[in-house]
């Protein structure tokens, strides 16, 4: 079914006083909803819903990583990106080669960290 058509209308100004308007705007947080929405969920005489509790998506964590292991991984890319584009010119070079020293350059990594 397809959404219907809004507009967006400011329909009115309302004067209130600055610890009215963070008491409104506090009490459309705890429902979870914008003031807007409250404020015309109580001219269309709707019921108001009970307080929600927002789920709240853990922080990620995100370990330090050694600047010299992101350039050696970092050179690697290099090296593949200039494989790549030699291959996709067509170019006749022997790639086993190459691609048997980035492996054993990757294990080399492995095994330090």
């Amino acid at each position: 079914m397809p959404r219907p058509k809004t507009k967006n209308l400011k329909l009115f100004t309302m004067k209130v006083e600055e610890n009215q308007y963070k008491k409104y705007k506090a009490f459309a947080k705890s429902k979870n909803k914008p003031l807007s929405e409250i404020i015309k969920m109580l001219l269309d005489a709707q019921p108001i819903p009970e307080n929600v509790v927002e789920k709240k998506e853990p922080k990620r964590v995100y370990n330090k990583v050694n600047p010299e292991l992101i350039r050696q991984i970092s050179a690697i890319g290099n090296n593949l990106n200039q494989i790549a584009r030699r291959l996709n010119q067509k170019e006749e070079f022997d790639v086993v080669p190459h691609l048997y020293y980035i492996e054993k350059q990757l294990q080399e990594i492995l095994d330090a960290h």
